[in-house]
């Protein structure tokens, strides 16, 4: 039986950052390889496969967190979602957005923009000697006047976790919208969407879900897609856009569900990758390399010493070798071979031994 750990590429350290950056997973890994074979040789797509593959995405996350796959958007960001509801609400001179202070950009420059409609930002500030917003205080805040509270379940600034029901109880009261930023949360903390009253919740997947950069997804309850109008239509989220050959020539009607916030182009190859890893798919381990020893390299049996894996210059990021950044001779995961070496040409009546090259 495949162990956990087989399931990823061999760590010489203990890595506890995956709230930055999530390992990718062997199966994904060799999963965008064959993404991106199949771009080389596009001829080789099947038809139809960008729809397979996003709906494949949209069902392991409607069971993931607990809802239908109608609720289930595919974005590249969790900002994505924030702004679709910046931009979807008909705002009025003195609305209110309740934050709590130190929001990661994401969730608070999008709704700074909203000043030049007269909105205003309300930022709730942590208890006296405390680090963190509480629940109780943020929903204390809200108002007549709030349209939209929203908030991160673990900030990314202490970690610390905040508990939603108490904000949903009273953003219902007042009639806003809930917000929750899940990015740090998502894969680490359960989260059952359909039973937490949210109205919508956003996160990126290459942390704690461990997808590749510049995959996320979002999550809209059947109130929030009635009051949110869609600003930003990408051709998908129009109903018989599914068959290109029958486009609708009329009226045009959107497609029921989140589908509509979907990003314009939602079976991207990092999404392939995504989609073809299947919860419980055994991965092929890398064999075990004996030439390192404590993350050092030694020399191996040929005296030769192997090359260093390339080091991410991210800060946040201290894996040796990610899918996203390959060696430069790499072509889809394997080494290139060095050319043949061309035969040498003896040289006519030369001594026994001389030789010069060919060519």
């Amino acid at each position: 039986m495949t162990s956990f750990a087989d399931r990823f590429a061999p760590f010489d350290l203990a890595y506890l950052d995956a709230a930055s950056q999530g390992p990718l997973p062997l199966a994904a890994v060799r999963a965008g390889r064959e993404a991106l074979a199949l771009k080389e040789r596009p001829y080789r797509i099947p038809s139809g496969l960008a729809l397979t593959l996003t709906a494949e995405v949209r069902a392991l996350y409607s069971r993931l967190f607990s809802c239908r796959e109608e609720a289930v958007a595919l974005t590249t960001g969790a900002g994505a979602a924030v702004n679709a509801v910046a931009r979807g609400l008909d705002w009025k001179e003195g609305d209110e957005v309740v934050l709590p202070d130190g929001e990661f950009p994401s969730n608070d420059w999008p709704w700074r923009l909203l000043a030049r409609c007269g909105v205003r930002v309300v930022r709730v500030k942590p208890p006296e000697r405390a680090i963190a917003v509480t629940a109780e205080g943020l929903a204390a805040a809200l108002t007549p006047r709030t349209r939209v509270v929203a908030f991160a379940h673990v900030s990314y600034l202490h970690g610390g976790r905040l508990d939603p029901a108490p904000v949903v109880a009273a953003a219902r009261a007042a009639g806003a919208l809930t917000l929750v930023d899940g990015s740090q949360a998502a894969g680490a903390v359960p989260f059952d969407f359909g039973a937490s009253g949210v109205d919508v919740y956003t996160a990126c997947a290459y942390k704690h879900l461990l997808g590749p950069y510049g995959s996320a997804v979002a999550l809209f309850s059947p109130a929030a897609l009635e009051r949110l109008g869609s600003g930003d239509l990408a051709w998908q989220s129009v109903k018989g856009s599914e068959d290109v050959s029958r486009l609708p020539r009329g009226e045009l009607e959107l497609r029921p569900g989140a589908v509509r916030f979907d990003a314009h182009e939602a079976a991207t190859h990092p999404r392939q990758a995504a989609g073809r890893l299947r919860p419980g798919e055994p991965a092929r381990a890398r064999p075990a390399q004996p030439h390192l020893v404590r993350g050092r390299p030694r020399p191996s049996r040929h005296g030769r010493r192997p090359r260093a894996a390339p080091r991410c210059q991210d800060s946040g990021c201290v894996t040796g070798r990610s899918a996203t950044h390959l060696a430069p001779s790499s072509q889809f995961g394997r080494r290139r071979r060095a050319p043949a070496r061309r035969p040498r040409e003896r040289v006519s009546g030369s001594p026994r031994g001389a030789s010069r090259r060919g060519g």
